[in-house]
């Protein structure tokens, strides 16, 4: 039975591996893409002209999600302006994730180990 305390420890390295690599990636890819500031204005026009669907308003109050445009807008603006900053910290981020892999991985090894010499 020890081979499958070394198989299920290889799964778990394979999937938490995976985890941070595809987490890494799409933090380095936010932080590019909403640091450039090039994409704010097209997303507050589409926010602000986007064409409701006249089912919704059946159930849902036009003035609402009005408001609703006018929060996004809002939040939107809020985010292009807070997140260039969110690059440079993305810089420490990063590698923290890598460390945090690594003393998750140690975990798992220490733990395979020890069940392997029980």
């Amino acid at each position: 039975m020890r081979w499958l305390i070394w198989v299920v420890f290889a799964l778990a390295m394979l999937l938490w591996t995976a985890a941070v690599f595809v987490g890494t990636q799409v933090l380095g890819w936010a932080a590019g893409l909403l640091s450039s500031g090039q994409e704010a204005a097209a997303v507050t026009q589409a926010v602000q002209n986007f064409p409701w669907p006249a089912w919704l308003a059946v159930w849902v109050d036009p003035v609402w999600l009005q408001h609703l445009a006018a929060v996004l807008t809002q939040s939107w603006a809020w985010l292009t302006a807070v997140l260039p900053a969110f690059a440079t910290v993305v810089g420490w981020l990063v590698p923290l994730a890598w460390v945090a892999w690594a003393v998750v991985a140690l975990g798992l090894l220490a733990v395979a180990v020890g069940l392997h010499v029980v």
